[in-house]
């Protein structure tokens, strides 16, 4: 046999031999990723729709957020369902898009952008319809496809200033001169 045809011979063996795919661990972990990415998209897709049984099919029993919503009082799991009825109730329009949702193992991260219109009252407040647009983190924990654990942040500064309700923070002082009473 020629030696120049068997050098690529052996060359494609090599990399056929070399290149057999991912280790069946390492595929269990990239299904697991994709999974929960699955999950963590379900989860965004509920808040919007306000689909109570399908959030409640997400959540573990034991779930727990890390960081609660100051507006909502009650804990947990339920705190969730809550939540997602309270701000369902002030913003029936409300969409979130995730715009990175990164898996590591049983973790996923998330940037979303968050909004609506607020046509319901917030917090004994009339309802402004305003719109508002925010940027929500949330970093979650899956077991067996459930969420267990949350870690997030929510721009409600952001949100209460777009809505009309707080003062907006990056706006310059009035400077105006107040003449003293007499």
């Amino acid at each position: 046999m020629n030696l120049n045809r068997l050098f690529p011979i052996a060359a494609l063996a090599l990399l056929a031999a070399c290149n057999s795919g991912p280790s069946p661990e390492m595929q269990a972990n990239m299904d697991t990723e994709a999974a929960n990415k699955k999950a963590y998209e379900a989860l965004m897709n509920t808040w919007a729709s306000g689909d109570k049984a399908t959030m409640d099919s997400i959540l573990a029993d034991n779930f727990m957020t890390h960081n609660p919503d100051p507006m909502v009082q009650s804990t947990g799991k339920q705190s969730w369902l809550d939540g997602m009825d309270m701000y369902r109730a002030m913003n029936p329009d409300m969409k979130g898009e995730g715009k990175l949702i990164i898996a590591e193992g049983d973790w996923v991260g998330a940037v979303a952008m968050v909004g609506g219109t607020n046509t319901g009252s917030v917090e004994g407040m009339a309802a402004t319809n305003k719109a508002w647009n925010v940027t929500g983190m949330d970093f979650i924990r899956f077991e067996n496809g459930k969420a267990v654990e949350h870690w997030g942040l929510f721009d409600n500064m952001t949100m209460m200033t777009q809505l009309g309700l707080m003062p907006d923070p990056t706006a310059a002082p009035d400077t105006a001169v107040v003449e003293p009473a007499k």
